[in-house]
């Protein structure tokens, strides 16, 4: 009798599911195309990202970066397949996964094998490494852990990691999540020496406002999903959940001495919505801080045309309780 498939493998090969019942009226068909193409279709960031004592053998060390997936429909895991698809496609020395896998503790249990399977597929050269958000710590921060750390991460809980890239050390620091309380940026930092280059990952852009004093080499976050809503020349018109401000809320900004780049996420949480604001998979070139510019704050962008297709998998049957964000 033939092996039954493991249940990341049959989700990552699943055929489109019959079309979704409900389908809306003729009159609203247009708009309802424009929804889906804001929530589904993925953009790709390439950002030439400025490091603070960067060394020229990590100059254009390639890294990629996805955060905020909420893993809560078939759909929101779709996406992940097809973010990770993307990535693969950039060959990046580096992955770094910034948080909120998934929104609460039922789509965790039902998500949380397919989503393993999602990431195992993903091929970096030298390091696959994950932090935890807010929404982890709310779901379990035990079996987040140990499902990314069977997909191939490293997770870094308040601590850091030594990486040889190109014959040249870098650290990669990882600091736990601020508004779960556990963000220890001090400890993170306790292996760090004068003179290293550093790339922080913090689910909470806020957290620059207690790490600022360790002077970070660049900080990548996420948390924020770019605002959801975006209005040209003004941004998200929602009042801000951010102490450091809505500037942080998307892309790249400097911080004093050094850069944030805040990852717009790929999933959407209690509102299935986004405006102007479409998800995103983040694509750095590294770079001396000396050399960063205008150009370095203007991301070119390219869109993946291809659809999200519905992954068969369970079905909700419980709603969220969680706070937004």
């Amino acid at each position: 009798m033939p092996k039954a498939e493991p249940t990341a493998d049959r989700a990552a090969k699943s055929a489109p599911t019959r079309p979704r019942k409900g389908r809306p009226s003729l009159a609203l068909r247009p708009l309802h195309r424009m929804w889906r193409k804001t929530i589904d279709e993925i953009e790709v960031s390439r950002v030439d990202l400025p490091v603070r004592k960067l060394r020229d053998a990590h100059r254009k060390t390639v890294a990629c970066q996805i955060s905020d997936f909420h893993v809560d429909r078939d759909e929101d895991l779709a996406r992940l397949f097809l973010a990770v698809e993307a990535i693969n496609r950039e060959h990046p020395d580096f992955v770094f996964l910034t948080g909120d896998y998934f929104s609460g503790p039922d789509t965790m249990q039902r998500y949380v094998e397919a989503f393993r399977g999602a990431l195992r597929h993903l091929k970096p050269k030298a390091g696959l490494f994950a932090i935890l958000g807010n929404h982890d710590h709310w779901s379990s921060s035990d079996r987040v852990t140990e499902a990314l750390e069977a997909a191939g991460a490293e997770v870094l809980v308040n601590d850091s990691r030594r990486v040889s890239v190109n014959g040249s050390e870098l650290v990669v620091v990882g600091i736990d999540d601020l508004w779960a309380r556990r963000a220890e940026p001090v400890r993170a930092f306790s292996q760090v020496r004068p003179g290293d280059t550093t790339i922080v990952l913090a689910h909470n852009p806020d957290t620059a406002l207690y790490a600022r004093h360790l002077q970070p080499g660049v900080m990548l976050s996420g948390h924020t999903h770019g605002g959801v809503v975006r209005i040209p020349y003004y941004g998200s018109p929602f009042k801000s959940i951010l102490k450091i401000g809505k500037r942080f809320y998307s892309g790249l900004n400097r911080f004093e001495d050094f850069y944030i780049y805040t990852n717009r996420g790929l999933g959407t949480f209690w509102l299935r919505i986004r405006i102007n604001c479409r998800p995103e998979v983040s694509r750095f070139n590294l770079i001396p801080f000396s050399e960063a510019g205008e150009a370095a704050a203007t991301p070119a962008r390219r869109r993946t045309r291809r659809p999200v297709r519905h992954i068969a998998g369970p079905r909700r049957t419980s709603k969220r309780r969680h706070p937004a964000h």
